[in-house]
């Protein structure tokens, strides 16, 4: 905290001495989605620019560059010049991570500031680009051991006497095994690039005390599973409109 507010006072101390009318304050936060941490000497920089003109380039009005950025989700100050800010411009903030030159993340689309509807902060949500030094390569999407972890946002509950929920996608003949923790199931997919569909699950016919419900909302999810996502160990399961519908960790079996 004490980093940050001393960034941040010696830029709106250049601010001032630069001649500006007003220093203003922009907050925010920005996270990636990956469960991966930055290298200790990563960078963080985020701009405010005016992009109110599509056949010329953007006008930085503000800017904050931190140094190491720590971790996500990294809280952030952004001083700028409020006197250049004008009426039915159009204003939106970037931030990238990068490591010794490198870019790891950025964000990819407009994050619209400054106006009555966009609020008092921003919240920023960046993609990987490159990976950082220590992360492990991506797992192969088949034969790889994959034990679910969430199911449409909720955490997945391993339960006492059950094997926990997973599947495996075996290459020969594209054949699908696993378990939903009470019942072995079984199918088939077919895989196109990132694009996987699973056929119809057959299941053995047990009747367990405890987990029915989830095991039920697993099989069903695999119904609606149209593509799939692998970053390290990191798996997720995605919907016919992009939305994650389950999640899985690679397991290596001993």
């Amino acid at each position: 905290m004490k980093r940050k507010l001393l960034i941040s006072s010696v830029a709106c101390f250049v601010l001032l001495a630069a001649g500006a009318v007003t220093a203003a304050m922009l907050s925010g936060t920005a996270t990636y989605r990956e469960r991966i941490a930055l290298p200790p000497d990563a960078a963080f920089d985020a701009v405010v620019e005016d992009v109110s003109r599509a056949d010329a380039p953007s006008t930085v009005i503000g800017r904050i560059d931190l140094k190491p950025a720590g971790q996500v989700p990294i809280h952030f100050e952004i001083p700028y010049d409020a006197s250049r800010v004008q009426v039915g411009h159009r204003y939106s903030v970037r931030a990238r991570v990068t490591h010794e030159g490198r870019l790891l993340y950025t964000t990819t689309r407009m994050y619209p500031v400054l106006t009555p509807s966009s609020g008092g902060a921003v919240e920023l949500m960046m993609e990987r680009v490159s990976r950082t030094p220590t992360e492990k390569p991506d797992r192969s999407l088949a034969n790889t051991y994959w034990k679910l972890t969430e199911l449409k946002g909720d955490p997945v509950k391993v339960l006492p006497q059950q094997r926990e929920p997973h599947l495996i996608l075996q290459s020969e003949q594209q054949r699908l095994a696993g378990s939903g923790g009470c019942n072995r199931l079984l199918g088939s997919y077919t895989l196109q690039g990132t694009s996987v569909a699973f056929g119809k699950v057959a299941s053995t016919m047990m009747a367990c005390v405890d987990g029915m419900e989830q095991e039920t909302a697993f099989f069903r999810a695999l119904e609606s599973v149209r593509a799939w996502k692998i970053r390290g160990d990191d798996l997720e399961l995605l919907d016919e409109s992009g939305r994650v519908v389950a999640r899985f960790v690679a397991v290596d079996l001993r």
